[in-house]
């Protein structure tokens, strides 16, 4: 539903990445770069001066790569179906695998040459890439020989498909029915931003009708989805054992620099927060039941602002809030967010066919504008998605500012610095605010973010993390046993009886394990949200309370992108998550603002 009269300084400037061509003509000189990589390829180690050479040819080419790849993304996240941007994506898609393949041998000509490649590091002019070549020496057992190198570089190719497919049936093919309201009125959904906003309305009818609109546009598709979720499982872990790890878990924690005793360490404290998940929503469907007059809170009441207070915000009132709250940061931070808002980085608004949710680019080095995409629907969630994906723009300017070589943030911590962002917001919005009711949104805001992205995620990894066991097992994965499996998860992390999962009213949302993004990019990412989550409501309090010490420690993390392990980069905080020490920080500050909800009621 789009409210906000679309114009330039709504819609963001992509021409910048071009660098004053045409895209034809970036793509040629992003070709002529390619080539001269292969010349100069077969000679890269034998001697220093080509190593080193090699070294800058390959940053440029990045550099290259990251305007060219983000144009053309971003303009097909814009209109998903636009037969254009799909053949730009796939022509990219197959001229970077042709360079793949042709270099598919380097990881074993760096091992076989490992002395050679040692001693070349000790010049300082190297020193940055000396992290990423002892992490590749590490893991040489998982390098199999050129002839497999190749073939697995041709076939890999095939494994974005899923991606791909899951997008253009998500964003581009399923469409969600028109709705009737209380005065059998027609309305058009045309966009998940459109739910979103209708959800809240005062019509029961129309949140009803609008519902499972929704939900049915995904069951219908159940099969398919299904399908879809357990070919990509078994393509990524098949892949994984090629490599001669465990499973497809095994090759991700190698990745991550982590064991995969973390991931169940996370998932067994964040299950000790069931107890005040149940505590949190039994009194929310209390409140909402009195705010409402209603007999039963259904799932399309959820939803709802807990108060009848529900404020709409432009996109200029936004920006001014969010400056307000994030001035606890200082000038510089400041002066980026003026950037982002001045130089459009941000493509504010929905459009049929555009990628649903929202995003801050990734392949930064070498950009000077950190690209936006969200839906903005005037409600106080899109102030929030406005503070977060600012936090991960942000995140790339300091550390595109302050790393050559690791200009880039690792999955594993790239959820914290936005999630704090909407902490900071929170605590802003509470002290700022003087109405009692609009306190309780932000507060009841804070305590369901920090749900969703801690005892949500954490159903949604487990729950791929069993799927993987199941694949290892050889057992069947149709609908029915995902379905059951997603309804265990949600016992298992809420303390509510499977009676309130199983339902046949509300089967249909049952739907929704099908439709989490992240589960077909092959990055095992969902519970990273709670890694996120955990050190950022600490980092939120102490940033906020002017915790000066912090604060520099902050900033020391920012900046340090991938230089270091993702492990070593959160204590850069003062922050360990092999400890329970931080998850019983989060738990006393979550009790405190549950009690503080409870006190405002």
């Amino acid at each position: 539903m789009q409210s906000e009269k679309i114009n330039n300084n709504y819609d963001w400037d992509l021409e910048y990445l071009l660098d004053n061509k045409t895209l034809e003509e970036l793509f040629d000189e992003w070709k002529r770069k390619k080539e001269k990589i292969l010349l100069l390829y077969p000679d890269f180690y034998k001697t220093e001066s080509n190593f080193i050479n090699w070294k800058k040819e390959n940053h440029e080419f990045a550099n290259i790569s990251n305007r060219l790849l983000n144009y053309i993304d971003n303009n097909l996240n814009e209109d998903v179906i636009n037969e254009k941007w799909i053949s730009w994506s796939q022509r990219m898609s197959f001229e970077s695998q042709e360079l793949s393949n042709k270099m598919s041998d380097s990881t074993n000509i760096i091992l076989k040459n490992k002395k050679l490649i040692l001693e070349y590091l000790k010049n300082p002019e190297l020193k940055e890439y000396v992290r990423d070549y002892n992490l590749l020496f590490k893991s040489a057992k998982h390098i199999l020989s050129e002839k497999e190198e190749k073939l697995l570089s041709v076939l890999s190719m095939n494994d974005e498909g899923y991606e791909e497919i899951f997008s253009t049936l998500v964003d581009g093919t399923i469409k969600f029915e028109d709705v009737c309201n209380s005065k059998n009125k027609i309305i058009k959904v045309n966009s998940l931003a459109d739910v979103t906003l209708l959800l809240k309305s005062n019509d029961r009818i129309l949140r009803k009708n609008v519902w499972y609109s929704f939900n049915n546009a995904y069951f219908k598709y159940r099969n398919v989805l299904s399908n879809l979720l357990y070919y990509n499982y078994l393509t990524l872990n098949n892949n994984s054992i090629i490599r001669k790890y465990n499973d497809y878990i095994d090759a991700v924690c190698d990745d991550d620099e982590i064991e995969e005793n973390l991931i169940l360490s996370i998932y067994k404290n964040v299950e000790s927060f069931k107890n005040l998940y149940k505590k949190f929503y039994d009194q929310r469907n209390l409140l909402l039941k009195k705010t409402y007059k209603l007999d039963k809170v259904e799932p399309w009441d959820k939803s709802l602002d807990v108060t009848k207070v529900f404020k709409k915000y432009s996109i200029e009132e936004s920006k001014e809030i969010i400056l307000k709250s994030l001035s606890c940061f200082g000038n510089e931070y400041l002066d980026v967010i003026k950037k982002a808002f001045d130089e459009r980085w941000i493509s504010w608004l929905p459009k049929e066919n555009k990628h649903s949710g929202a995003y801050s680019i990734g392949g930064t080095r070498g950009l000077e504008k950190y690209y936006i995409s969200m839906n903005f629907d005037k409600t106080l969630s899109s102030v929030y998605t406005l503070a977060h994906e600012l936090g991960h723009s942000i995140h790339s300017y300091y550390f595109g500012k302050c790393q050559k070589v690791h200009a880039d943030c690792r999955i594993f911590f790239a959820e914290i610095a936005s999630i704090t962002n909407e902490v900071i917001l929170s605590l802003y919005l509470l002290e700022t605010k003087t109405n009692k009711k609009e306190k309780l949104n932000i507060l009841d805001e804070l305590i369901t973010g920090f749900f969703s992205t801690t005892t949500r995620q954490i159903i949604f990894s487990n729950f791929e993390y069993e799927i993987v066991q199941k694949i290892k097992n050889k057992e069947p994965i149709t609908y029915d046993v995902i379905k059951e499996l997603y309804i265990n998860m949600n016992v298992k992390y809420t303390s509510y009886n499977k009676s309130n999962y199983s339902n046949k009213k509300y089967e249909q949302s049952l739907s929704t394990i099908l439709r989490i993004s992240h589960f077909y990019v092959g990055n095992f990412y969902v519970y990273k949200y709670a890694v996120g989550q955990i050190p950022a409501l600490i980092a939120g309090y102490k940033i906020y309370n002017g915790d000066k010490e912090f604060i520099k420690k902050y900033f020391d993390f920012l900046k340090s992108g991938s230089s270091l392990s993702p492990i070593d980069t959160i204590k850069l905080l003062g922050i360990d998550l092999y400890k329970e020490d931080s998850f019983k920080e989060c738990y006393k500050i979550l009790e405190k603002l549950i009690q503080e909800y409870n006190k405002l009621l």
